[in-house]
């Protein structure tokens, strides 16, 4: 029995610090995947808040079935797409005066190529890239995720991978 089964079976028995775990354990994760689609930090942080009210607040709608993870992305997906439909610019403003003594700076450097190059791309093959690769969420995950069957998401994986392939070759990209 995982981490995460324990600390769900926890929870239906009526432990709340055992929910307190579960949002400590996968609080780091979803920010990160929270940052991919929001401009800002906060935004960022905002959005994952809402994730986990979410949670608490459909907490007796979930049966656990082993796929807890790609049901909390789901939620975090669904909240960055109304949050973002409802109140943030598109536009992807990314900071010009990164200096080299910054903490993180590399991998900082690395997250704004990688918007650079997805953000061209349709939303819906740049979810299928975040989720793949900035994530590193299994296929079957990510189908359970965006609610798409196995081999579309493959797919459509591969189409995304072969659009940022042929534009990096072209130099269509900066």
């Amino acid at each position: 029995m995982t981490r995460e089964d324990q600390l769900i079976k926890r929870i239906t028995d009526g432990d709340a610090s055992a929910m307190e775990q579960l949002i400590q354990m996968y609080y780091p994760e979803l920010l990160r995947y929270c940052r991919w689609h929001t401009p800002d930090e906060q935004r960022a942080e905002d959005a994952v808040h809402e994730t986990f009210l979410k949670l608490l607040r459909y907490w007796d709608r979930y049966t656990h079935r082993g796929k807890f993870r790609a049901y909390l992305y789901r939620i975090a997906s669904n909240v960055c797409t109304d949050m973002y439909r409802g109140h943030w610019n598109t536009e992807i403003s990314l900071p010009e005066d990164l200096t080299t003594q910054e903490h993180g700076y590399q991998q900082a450097e690395q997250d704004a190529d990688f918007l650079r190059l997805t953000a061209q791309l349709p939303e819906e093959q740049r979810e299928l890239i975040v989720l793949r690769y900035a994530q590193q969420l299994k296929l079957r995950e990510i189908a359970q995720v965006t609610g798409l069957p196995l081999r579309t998401v493959q797919s459509r994986l591969r189409a995304a991978l072969k659009t940022l392939k042929s534009k990096l070759s072209e130099g269509g990209w900066q």
